[in-house]
């Protein structure tokens, strides 16, 4: 019985978009607006605002069971276009923030990323893109 239930289940959406980032980051979304509505309507009274909190909610579910997957592709593409930089920060970040050795600076006339040793006192970085000069605390 549980297998046919599974066998149902998996014919229903095979033919349907299904999970991407940009359905993840509505369910997000729709987390915070919802905790974020909760505590406006708790605090002002108003119950009937909350119903906007499920709209990322079912946006979302309305995505995963799409049968038009060139569209949600597209849709999917762009989100990760503009979310790229965003992105791209936290990376570097977290990468910064994981490595104990070394320390990151810009420099400040070509903006390029300099990986200097940890723990060195005040030193002077000469930045090997544009020869540009600064003193630094690691």
């Amino acid at each position: 019985m549980f297998t046919n239930l599974i066998m149902k289940l998996r014919q229903f959406m095979t033919e349907r978009y299904g999970n991407d980032p940009l359905n993840i980051a509505l369910f997000a979304a729709g987390c915070v607006v919802t905790f974020v509505l909760s505590l406006f309507a708790y605090f002002f009274l108003i119950c009937w605002i909350r119903v906007f909190s499920y709209l990322p909610f079912i946006l979302a579910v309305l995505r995963m069971l799409s049968k038009n997957t060139y569209q949600r592709q597209k849709e999917n593409e762009k989100f990760m276009r503009m979310s790229a930089p965003l992105m791209s920060f936290f990376k570097k970040k977290a990468s910064h923030l994981s490595d104990k050795e070394h320390r990151y600076f810009d420099c400040p006339v070509c903006k390029n990323t300099l990986r200097v040793p940890a723990d060195r006192g005040k030193i002077e970085i000469t930045c090997p893109h544009c020869g540009k000069k600064f003193k630094r605390r690691t």
